[in-house]
């Protein structure tokens, strides 16, 4: 989301197999540089965490050849989900 920080994780890092939605973040590089050192370290273990990844590598660069880059998300909506995400978390 535009304007966050980086996700992070409580004490304890997840650990695979890993969800598809944090493989998501982690491709997009949304992660906190802890979590992201943590679920690189790991992703040897995780067979369909690669494939996962490479799924995610074919659609950027299907996306791209086709001259699409990512839709930003608009401000307004974005702090309207960090805020019921807040509200959601007790942040």
């Amino acid at each position: 989301m535009a304007g966050s920080p980086p996700l992070s994780f409580p004490a304890a890092m997840p650990e695979p197999p890993y969800s598809a939605d944090l493989l998501a973040d982690f491709h997009a590089g949304v992660l906190s540089a802890d979590a992201t050192a943590h679920v690189r370290s790991r992703l040897s273990v995780d067979p369909r965490a690669q494939e996962v990844l490479s799924a995610l590598d074919r659609v950027t660069s299907e996306l791209r050849a086709e001259g699409r880059a990512a839709a930003e998300m608009p401000e307004d909506v974005a702090s309207r989900l960090d805020a019921f995400i807040d509200d959601m978390t007790g942040r």
